[in-house]
């Protein structure tokens, strides 16, 4: 591997990732054909790989409406020094945000290994009876809102302790993860009143929060996990709803167009996407410059993103370009 690229295991890469960004970029545009042949690697794996890349802006697709899994897809690479950049940036914000996460970390460990059980912020679950029965206290003590993570395998139909709930007043916000949600699930979803569902890739447990002053979480999202924490208000608490509220602000609507764009403003977002001046934009669309840079405000707006690079990136990882 070249050594400027050695170093993008760094950037949290899958395996193999690096070689099809290389030969991509080697290429210019190619198929996933092409690119897995070039690699050594199934067409399945390097569809995987390409995935990671396209929702981390490092990859367009040179066909907006090839579908998933295609291996005669077209690809083609983002200009690295763009793309890249934005990778590195998001990373070091995290790594900034964990270092100053440090402090209320290190308070959150001194006081559990205090003797008191009553100063103790976390309990570990370690039976489906245990996790059931914490669940079903924070549904019973809410009183505003109960926001939860919910994976694969889904039940239809709504329990009759999220029923009581619903019928006190309770709201709930629902992430769920796109692996076996099933359309008969989402229209569910879509019809309950007072709640809303979207749609996130990247669920790291199942798990739910009540009122923000307690939250059941799971270790993991396997099915077949037994254990499980519970957790009292603390600054733990307070991370777990900040990264509730951070997944939500880039999660989709179940139902619907998920980007909520007109027909003009899926255009403009597909070519500024590509990389295209308002100017040209205008020219390709015939608009006016001014009605495109309307539209691209609003992008911006509805991607909370900071440029027009940021709102490309954002688009691209949400499958909207």
């Amino acid at each position: 591997m070249p050594r400027e690229l050695s170093a993008l295991s760094g950037l949290g890469m899958p395996d193999g990732t690096e070689a099809i960004y290389l030969a991509l970029l080697d290429r210019g545009t190619a198929t996933t054909a092409e690119l897995a042949r070039d690699t050594g690697r199934t067409p399945e794996s390097a569809t995987a790989l390409l995935d990671w890349l396209r929702a981390h802006g490092l990859v367009l697709r040179a066909n907006v409406l090839a579908t998933a899994g295609d291996s005669g897809a077209g690809w083609s690479a983002a200009d690295p020094d763009s793309a890249l950049r934005a990778l590195i940036l998001k990373h070091e914000t995290e790594l900034l945000q964990i270092r100053g996460s440090l402090p209320r970390l290190h308070e959150h460990y001194r006081h559990s290994r205090r003797t008191d059980p009553g100063d103790n912020c976390v309990e570990q679950l370690h039976t489906w009876e245990d996790i059931g029965h914490r669940y079903h206290q924070l549904l019973r003590d809410a009183h505003t809102e109960i926001l939860i993570w919910d994976t694969a395998p889904y039940v239809v139909g709504t329990g009759g302790m999220e029923k009581v709930a619903l019928s006190r007043g309770v709201t709930f916000r629902q992430l769920c993860d796109p692996d076996g949600l099933t359309a008969e699930v989402s229209a569910e979803r879509a019809s309950i009143s007072g709640l809303q569902a979207r749609i996130h890739p990247d669920l790291p447990f199942r798990g739910a929060i009540a009122d923000r002053s307690a939250a059941v979480i799971t270790l993991d999202h396997e099915p077949q996990n037994a254990k499980a924490l519970f957790v009292r208000s603390s600054p733990l608490l307070d991370g777990l709803v900040m990264l509730f509220e951070t997944s939500w602000s880039r999660a989709t609507p179940i139902g619907g167009d998920p980007t909520g764009l007109n027909e003009e403003e899926r255009k403009v977002m597909t070519l500024l996407a590509a990389g295209m001046k308002d100017e040209a934009i205008a020219r390709q669309l015939g608009i006016t410059t001014r009605t495109v840079r309307r539209r691209v405000q609003h992008l911006l707006t509805a991607l909370q993103a900071r440029s027009r690079f940021h709102a490309g990136v954002e688009a691209t990882r949400r499958g909207w370009v």
